[in-house]
């Protein structure tokens, strides 16, 4: 992957441009028409679709900023692209939580915040871990990285924030699930 991002990542501007590459549109209808299977399904699998987060890692990252920021059904309680891009982003005003993990040795983080100032401008929740080395790709984390404890990170963000309580009223449902 470094070799594919290398022509990008070391023009002579590549420090003020994004290096977002991708069309994300048709993986976005994807995720759209899962969204809308989750929703119908709802009251059936005891979910509350008002909590539904999106988690991405790598590309899956640049589509779940592609969901949270230019879905026109997608309502996504909170978000967390994992060492995807780092550049600056228009963030809408009902833009959900975001939790961001990154390692400084990541070739897409190249020193740039411009996605948490977008969010921290923008006035909505943001968590951010910049980790020292474990460069992309690390998963669940390399032991003897600080990489590997990101998870718990995360897990505890959640917590903290709501999304792991029960839901008061998954989607109305009142049958036991099956």
């Amino acid at each position: 992957m470094e070799r594919m991002f290398a022509a990008v990542n070391d023009a002579p501007d590549a420090s003020t441009r994004p290096s977002r590459i991708f069309d994300f549109s048709m993986p976005l209808a994807d995720a759209e028409a899962a969204w809308d299977v989750i929703v119908s399904q709802a009251r059936r699998w005891r979910i509350d679709p008002t909590r539904i987060g999106m988690i991405g890692f790598s590309a899956g990252a640049g589509l779940t900023m592609q969901c949270a920021l230019h879905s026109k059904k997608m309502r996504l309680a909170f978000i967390a692209p994992i060492y995807g891009a780092m550049d600056p982003v228009a963030v809408p005003p009902n833009a959900p939580p975001m939790f961001v993990a990154i390692a400084a040795d990541d070739f897409l983080f190249r020193g740039r915040f411009g996605l948490i100032e977008s969010w921290y401008r923008a006035g909505r929740p943001v968590e951010f871990h910049l980790y020292q080395d474990g460069g992309h790709g690390f998963g669940r984390g390399y032991p003897g990285h600080t990489t590997y404890w990101w998870f718990e990170a995360f897990s505890h963000w959640l917590e903290v924030n709501g999304f792991l309580s029960p839901s008061p009223n998954p989607a109305g449902a009142t049958a036991s699930p099956r």
